[in-house]
């Protein structure tokens, strides 16, 4: 007797037929636990929807002075500013400009990443690159059109408008959710 029927005939009286169901009720019902009942795991990782800009100049370097932002998010207008001295902050950082409450600029150094992989392990790392700047521009959400226009000193370095070509991305599978919409473009200025 299968040592599952003998405890649960310890327990019922069962006619032999009937143990034998059991037995076989059992058996099924581990193998289904093995092999078929997989439940879905999920991490919680977040994400927002946004638009980014990566604004550069040909030989990445950013020239100092006193920077002003227009910026129109489907209409509605921000204007920020920056000075810039050509000189990173310690430890590397750059300048951060909360312009509102969605859209967000800043300016930091260029880096050079580099991937190691080790087993399933896969590690990354960044470095400064001397003299080489990125002014990011993030729009929180997902506009239609976003419009820009940069001024050194004053004077206009760059106008540009951009329509975002969202791609939909979930960062804990699709099962799982949240499902998030981005897009980055590049703006290289004179």
């Amino acid at each position: 007797m299968a040592p599952m029927t003998r405890s649960l005939s310890c327990l019922v009286r069962l006619a032999p037929c009937a143990r034998n169901a059991v037995a076989l009720v059992a058996v099924l019902a581990m193998s289904a636990a093995a092999y078929g009942c997989v439940t879905l795991s999920c991490t919680e990782v977040g994400c927002n929807d946004s638009f980014s800009i990566i604004t550069t100049t040909a030989d990445r370097s950013w020239a100092a002075g006193e920077y002003a932002l227009e910026i129109s998010v489907d209409g509605d207008e921000v204007s920020c500013s920056y000075t810039w001295t050509n000189t990173p902050q310690p430890g590397g950082g750059g300048v951060f400009v909360q312009c509102s409450e969605t859209v967000t600029v800043s300016l930091n150094a260029a880096t050079r990443c580099t991937q190691t992989t080790s087993g399933d392990a896969i590690s990354q790392s960044c470095t400064p690159i001397p003299g080489q700047f990125v002014q990011g521009i993030a729009v929180r959400g997902t506009p239609a059109r976003v419009d820009v226009v940069v001024r050194r000193d004053g004077a206009v370095v760059g106008e540009r408008s951009f329509t975002p070509q969202y791609q939909v991305s979930y960062p804990n599978g699709e099962a799982c959710g949240p499902e998030c919409r981005g897009d980055a473009q590049e703006w290289e200025l004179p």
